[in-house]
């Protein structure tokens, strides 16, 4: 019910019955309340949804790789203190700040271990309000990624390059949108495995002059 109430503390457990001929894929929660949705989902109060896959309906391939899970929010103070002053609210987002960061999973920048030359499926949710995502990966590491699927739904022709050998080795942006998901396959290799190495995912929009010559490449 949109009208539903929980106070700050209380707690209640939601049991949905997913239809044995629904798809699998990656989708996304949040909650509802008439006139409070921008300012919880603003605040963080969203996650995924995971419908597993029915055996044999994805490539085996895909079916055998580790997954990993990233909730990206996008946190705009000003805008939720904002949203909060509409609403005639005065408890949440007192701030005069104006920063804006990406949490993946609730943390600021956290680290995830990849195994050299193993294929993961990274299942992307990114939460948001306004911002657009366009985001890319960089670093010491050499990563090959493939997109599988947007939005819970698989690309009609998957996987689809990401890594952008064909435009100088420049990585192919993925596009976001306020709720959109994406699965993704990733591998990595070290050059130099004694010295360690990393690959970042990373926010083109804080990167001007990179978005513009990626844009003028197209």
């Amino acid at each position: 019910s949109i009208f539903m109430r929980l106070a700050p503390g209380d707690s209640m457990t939601w049991i949905y019955h997913i239809p044995a001929n629904h798809m699998g894929g990656t989708f996304f929660y949040h909650p509802h309340l008439h006139h409070a949705t921008a300012a919880q989902v603003g605040g963080g109060a969203a996650g995924m949804i995971i419908v597993e896959d029915p055996k044999g309906s994805v490539p085996k391939y895909v079916e055998q790789m580790e997954e990993k899970i990233l909730v990206l929010s996008a946190i705009d103070f000003q805008l939720q203190s904002d949203i909060e002053a509409q609403g005639m609210g005065n408890f949440f987002w007192q701030t005069k700040s104006k920063t804006t960061a990406i949490l993946a999973n609730g943390v600021h920048q956290p680290k995830v271990t990849l195994q050299q030359g193993k294929w993961y499926r990274f299942r992307i949710l990114y939460s948001a309000i306004e911002f657009l995502l366009q985001m890319t990966n960089r670093g010491s590491a050499m990563c090959s990624m493939k997109l599988l699927a947007k939005d819970g739904i698989w690309l009609d022709v998957a996987p689809r390059d990401l890594t952008g050998l064909g435009r100088l080795k420049k990585p192919i942006p993925i596009q976001m949108g306020p709720a959109n998901r994406a699965d993704i396959a990733i591998a990595c290799t070290c050059p130099s495995p004694g010295l360690g190495c990393y690959s970042e995912f990373y926010s083109l929009q804080n990167c001007t002059d990179e978005t513009l010559a990626l844009e003028a490449s197209e």
